[in-house]
């Protein structure tokens, strides 16, 4: 800023919207300038929640020498800004049970040129010499190759439960299953699939599978305004078209399962042979944080918990692969013990 002419006090205040906090610095200077005089400043913030925001709305306050008169201005030098979740790095992710026929990183059940090995035949006309298994020849006396299974790609379906949202942004229920669904479509992404996205709410909003850069973009772009909105009428997913939900894909869902409208829709899913997977984030610490630590309060969380867990051991009953995600803990944790479950339901 160079002041013009003298300028005895002037009073600058940056104002930042409630999702910002000052990370260093100071939002607040009084200064003292002469004309021509020139001076610059900076300060850091700190983003808390994910979203879109608006910066640069400064309040000037400028003082005559009498200190009598005031005049007061807003400038405003506004950048949006979009907040997005950080994407955890993940190691194990729920391999679907069925896969494209497009080339991808998924080992399928189909066999022919790949590098997983497979079964063990006798050699054949058109084999190629790559393909002899030499250990097994020499043991048996006779040429044998071995057959691999071919890697596909899948279709990988995130639904997102919005009928309720548990805490206060940005650790509520909701923001946590946002941060998974990032992460999630981030890595399956880098695996080649093809991920699209459900929102369950008010609203059912959809975004068709799709590969590439520009579909974790489009992805991002769609969770970032993601909230609670309450539906008065059950509704389910069969209207979607096909191409949103296609055969044999896999999909994941997102839940702290208080709704009971949600855990049909999951039934419904089950029933029409999709294979689902929840992950239902564990709402009791953060409502917790907002209880009176009474023995009341204690009993009734007992309670709910109990009837929570009778909820996910119906779920597993009816086929579905459930694992619990708590806030506090890496969501590694949770697909690493959901990953040996599916590997003893594929076998």
């Amino acid at each position: 800023m160079t002041a013009a002419t003298d300028i005895p006090a002037i009073e600058i205040l940056y104002r930042s919207p409630p999702s910002v906090a000052l990370a260093s610095g100071s939002n607040r200077a009084v200064l003292k300038l002469a004309a021509g005089e020139t001076v610059t400043g900076s300060f850091e913030i700190r983003c808390l929640a994910r979203g879109h925001v608006r910066l640069g709305e400064f309040h000037v306050r400028l003082w005559h020498p009498s200190r009598l008169k005031l005049a007061e201005a807003r400038h405003d030098h506004l950048i949006r800004l979009s907040i997005y979740p950080a994407a955890a790095p993940l190691r194990l992710l729920p391999k679907p049970l069925r896969t494209r026929a497009t080339f991808g990183n998924h080992v399928s059940a189909q066999l022919g040129q790949g590098i997983e090995p497979g079964d063990i035949r006798p050699f054949g006309a058109g084999d190629r010499q790559k393909q002899i298994n030499w250990r097994a020849s020499l043991r048996l006396g006779r040429l044998y190759v071995t057959e691999f299974h071919e890697e596909r790609n899948a279709d990988v379906v995130i639904l997102l439960d919005t009928t309720a949202d548990i805490g206060a942004q940005p650790e509520s229920s909701l923001d946590h299953c946002v941060k998974a669904a990032t992460a999630l479509a981030t890595a399956y992404l880098r695996h080649r699939d093809r991920v699209g996205l459900v929102v369950y709410g008010g609203n059912v909003q959809w975004i068709r599978p799709g590969t590439g850069r520009r579909q974790i973009e489009t992805l991002l772009e769609a969770l970032l305004p993601t909230s609670m909105a309450g539906n008065y009428s059950f509704q389910g997913l069969d209207f979607l078209p096909p191409k949103v939900l296609p055969a044999g894909a896999l999909i994941i869902a997102l839940s702290p399962l208080v709704d009971q409208r949600f855990t049909r829709i999951l039934t419904n899913l089950g029933e029409r042979n999709f294979d689902v997977v929840l992950l239902a984030l564990s709402p009791l610490a953060l409502m917790q944080r907002f209880l009176d630590a009474s023995p009341m309060q204690a009993l009734a969380a007992r309670i709910w918990s109990l009837e929570r867990k009778m909820l996910i051991d119906e779920l597993r009953e009816r086929g579905l692969a459930v694992a619990e995600i708590a806030p506090d803990e890496p969501l590694d944790a949770a697909l690493a013990t959901l990953a040996r479950r599916r590997s003893r339901r594929a076998a």
